[in-house]
């Protein structure tokens, strides 16, 4: 059924044919003679009365007894495939001695969507025409595979895992041969001229196959991919007339229509799809990214639905800059994830650093707690009344009086600690007070602890009808002699001698060592954009603002977005984001005025203590020559700069609400 050459390229190509069996044809050079006239240099093509003899006494040659031999089960079966721009082919032959004998020839035209696929899609698709074609012959038996395409014979080989980024096509026509024993063999175009010349010269196939099948089924799927990601203004003809506009994806199709190379890329009706995901052309991508981002999903799972459609380098970044910079998914987002808390370094001496809080009210009293953070030495002090300054410092005296200052204070910011008053009495006697996050009481966690063991002793002996400062003592005394992780008790590592009890026959079990946490794996540089946990009203709410300075390696000083305030906190109440802050239109410059504390003023005002008192406010009441008023603190890590005393009512003895806030820091 093979037609009649048009040009010298078809009879070069029809000789290639008879030249492979060419031992098998008697006389094969006088009958080919006609033919190979047409191929002389100058010689102008024209299709006589003897090519036409020629042509088909050859065609009768080659499906005559002497060429073609009988179906033989117990000779070695060889199936030969080959593809070209216009159809497919095989010969399906045996191995007598060292030459084939061709048992039956096979060849069909392509479909309007098969010449649309890549060389390599092609040569697979003759492997399963004709596995699929002599089936009858196969199935059951071993065979040795021939094709010309070095990758699939890596694709198709058996006990072999097929490469990862294999096209939905192939791996439909890898699954179908997996149910046939066969050897794939390698063979040279130059060596496969017989199956070659079949295939630019096909058939029509009237019928439906498997190899046909396959190609439908891979069609629908790719269908349902484009339909998922459609919407009004992407839908597959745009993605098609897309594609052929980009630089970047034609010069892929080319290199797949023209190439014989393993890819992880194959073409559907102008397309381009990896694997199942279809590749989106550059000018369409940010309209995808919005599909995707239409419910405001997460990275992860923008990212899981993206990978199910849709495809192109830099896909996942870009999904991640798209939702960090989107405020809604901002303002919706999960607390981070708490970092392993970071332990303080350990103090070089005994009562250098002593963390202080308070607890209660309880039983009817309120308990102030502090902690040594080198032995872990505690001191209680009960008190019935709420807790003051005044009476906090005169606690602290108490205890002080007994192992003298520390050099370090660690407190919560409560307004006892907070209050000028307090401020003043550790800068006189050489404490440095430091303060944790708001919100934050883990990094105060060596009084937070104690506080709970104290008040679970408590309830222990709450049947018990002593005073509470009895019941204090001997807590602590207990407490004090009760060995620690390190094998020693508190007593032992604040006195370095042996803590004497009833029960100090008995030596305690050394238990494990402590380990120090990890180093922390979440950072901030200043002047990134962040969101800062505040509380309003009992509840936590996540605001914008930016980081000023960085505290060692878990607090920071952050500035609010939306009142500019500094705030510092702990980095388990921040998390980034790249929200930028909103413009405001500023109709003037921002006058930054200074304000004093206020002291208590106790007495009936006169004109001579009302001029003491404005001198509390202003600085001075008159100018006097060479004196220099006092200046604010300035904030730390920012620079000084000078401030006009600004004059104050007299009459004004409260703070404004704004000044009292436990949140705000004031230097």
């Amino acid at each position: 059924e093979m037609q009649r050459p048009t040009d010298a390229d078809g009879v070069r190509r029809f000789l290639g044919l008879l030249t492979y069996y060419s031992r098998f044809i008697p006389q094969f050079s006088s009958l080919s003679c006609p033919l190979r006239r047409l191929l002389k240099n100058n010689q102008k093509f024209s299709w006589t009365a003897d090519c036409e003899a020629a042509f088909l006494k050859l065609k009768a040659e080659l499906c005559s007894d002497r060429v073609l031999v009988p179906f033989d089960p117990s000779l070695p079966v060889i199936l030969t495939c080959d593809a070209s721009p216009d159809g497919v082919a095989s010969v399906l032959s045996h191995s007598v001695g060292e030459s084939e004998k061709p048992i039956a020839y096979a060849s069909r035209s392509l479909t309007a969507s098969e010449t649309n696929y890549s060389q390599l899609d092609r040569e697979a698709l003759a492997i399963v025409f004709g596995v699929n074609h002599f089936y009858n012959y196969l199935y059951g038996r071993p065979f040795t595979l021939v094709t010309d395409n070095q990758p699939l014979t890596r694709i198709f080989q058996h006990n072999k895992n097929l490469p990862q980024m294999t096209s939905a096509r192939l791996l439909r026509y890898a699954s179908f041969l997996s149910g046939f024993d066969y050897q794939v063999k390698f063979k040279s175009g130059e060596e496969n001229k017989n199956v070659d010349c079949l295939s630019r010269a096909p058939i029509s196939q009237t019928f439906s196959s498997t190899d046909t099948a396959i190609g439908e089924e891979v069609k629908q799927l790719y269908a349902e991919q484009i339909l998922q990601i459609s919407s009004y203004n992407v839908t597959f003809k745009v993605i098609q007339e897309e594609t052929s506009k980009d630089p970047e994806l034609a010069k892929i199709i080319k290199s797949l229509k023209n190439e014989c190379k393993d890819s992880e890329y194959t073409i559907h009706e102008g397309t381009l799809f990896r694997r199942d995901r279809i590749f989106i052309p550059a000018s369409l991508r940010s309209q995808v990214l919005s599909e995707l981002h239409e419910s405001h999903l997460g990275i992860q799972k923008m990212k899981q639905l993206a990978r199910r459609y849709v495809y192109w380098p830099g896909i996942d970044s870009q999904i991640e800059r798209l939702v960090k910079g989107c405020e809604q998914c901002a303002l919706t987002r999960a607390d981070p994830p708490k970092l392993p808390v970071h332990p303080w370094d350990q103090p070089s001496e005994n009562w250098e650093r002593l963390h202080i809080d308070y607890a209660g009210p309880f039983q009817g009293y309120h308990f102030l707690v502090c902690v040594d953070a080198k032995s872990k030495w505690a001191e209680v002090e009960p008190i019935k009344n709420a807790p003051t300054t005044a009476s906090t410092i005169a606690l602290l005296d108490k205890i002080f009086a007994t192992h003298g200052y520390p050099n370090h204070l660690v407190s919560d910011n409560a307004t006892i600690f907070q209050s000028e008053e307090f401020h003043q009495y550790c800068r006189s006697s050489g404490i440095f007070q430091k303060f944790i996050a708001p919100g934050h009481p883990a990094t105060n966690g060596l009084a937070e602890r104690n506080v709970q063991t104290l008040k679970n002793k408590l309830r222990a002996a709450s049947d018990e009808n002593i005073p509470m400062h009895d019941k204090i003592r001997k807590i602590m005394f207990h407490y004090r002699a009760t060995p620690l992780a390190c094998g020693k008790s508190p007593a032992e590592l604040y006195l370095k001698r042996k803590f004497r009890t009833r029960l100090d026959a008995f030596f305690p079990v050394k238990p494990h060592a402590a380990h120090s946490s990890p180093s922390a794996k979440r950072f901030f540089h200043v002047g990134e954009r962040v969101q800062i946990r505040i509380f309003k009203g009992n509840k936590p709410i996540w605001e914008f603002g930016e980081v000023m300075r960085r505290f060692g390696q878990r607090h920071y000083l952050v500035r609010l977005d939306s009142s500019g305030r500094t705030l510092k906190r702990h980095i388990n109440q921040l998390r980034d984001t790249r929200v930028q802050p909103k413009r405001i239109v500023s109709f003037g410059p921002t006058q930054s005025i200074g304000v004093p504390s206020f002291p208590k003023y106790q007495g009936v005002k006169t004109p001579q203590n009302q001029s003491s008192y404005r001198r509390q406010f202003t600085g001075s009441a008159t100018h006097h020559p060479g004196h220099t008023p006092p200046r604010t603190p300035a904030l730390p890590g920012t620079p000084s700069t000078p401030r006009r005393p600004v004059p104050r009512p007299v009459r004004v003895t409260r703070l404004p609400e704004r000044l009292r806030d436990p949140d705000v820091i004031l230097y």
